[in-house]
């Protein structure tokens, strides 16, 4: 009796590691329901030529588990495959560039299928012939740091605004969230802040967000423009970085 039970124990969890496994393919067939994986594209229109960027974050896991990546095109076949390794705050980034259109080029609506582990999500994007028809309502400078002692290094504790000066190119009242991301030399998130606004048609303001480092070390910052943080796409043609270097 004893050994049939083992022998069933057994054969039951062969079979839970072959349906995980099989769950978690390369075919990643769509999200699994109560997916903790948080991803998205910086929008969801590109045209031939563009660049797609995919961020995301990934449940915490310790052995060293990788995010794969299947893009596959309109017509069903694979485009690409990537791997990549999840930064130490669970947070990942990767990219992929569109080719340039040819007669045989599918274009039309993609699929990007993420699998970590066990889950799995799924995103869709429009692919469009040639290059963007449109110009982004936007410009913004590149940004700049100020310290409210500008007369030597910036020290722990400091009070520092990040500075981007954004121009309106449009008609058009635009709304917008000025978005600052600040990691550590470990790639951990050290700020992440916002503040909205918006532009008179035509004309230019700055934008800043309050920050006070609390270790030193050399520090890697982004600044973003998005339309709105519940369904963010992107004002500006680019983000734009810089280095802090924060002394004790």
């Amino acid at each position: 009796m004893l050994k049939g039970t083992a022998t069933i124990i057994c054969m039951l969890a062969l079979f839970c590691t072959l349906a995980l496994q099989s769950y978690a393919s390369s075919d990643m067939q769509g999200e699994r329901p109560g997916s903790p994986i948080v991803v998205n594209t910086d929008k969801t229109d590109y045209y031939t030529g563009e660049t797609v960027k995919i961020i995301g974050s990934v449940p915490a896991l310790e052995n060293g588990h990788e995010v794969n990546i299947i893009v596959k095109d309109a017509n069903g076949g694979t485009f690409t495959k990537l791997r990549v390794k999840p930064y130490s705050d669970r947070n990942f980034t990767a990219s992929f560039q569109i080719p340039s259109y040819d007669k045989l080029f599918p274009t039309g609506k993609w699929t990007i299928s993420i699998g970590y582990a066990i889950w799995a999500a799924k995103l869709e994007i429009n692919v469009f012939v040639g290059e963007k028809k449109f110009e982004y309502p936007i410009t913004i400078s590149d940004p700049e740091f100020i310290a409210h002692t500008p007369l030597r290094d910036l020290m722990v504790g400091d009070e520092v605004f990040i500075i981007t000066e954004v121009k309106n190119n449009t008609p058009n009242t635009e709304s917008f969230v000025y978005l600052v991301l600040i990691r550590d030399g470990f790639g951990l998130t050290a700020l992440l802040d916002w503040t909205e606004g918006s532009l008179p048609p035509n004309e230019a303001r700055r934008a800043s967000v309050l920050w006070v480092p609390e270790q030193s070390g050399k520090y890697q910052a982004e600044v973003f423009f998005w339309s709105d943080l519940s369904k963010p796409s992107p004002l500006s043609e680019s983000r734009k970085s810089f280095q802090i270097t924060v002394i004790q």
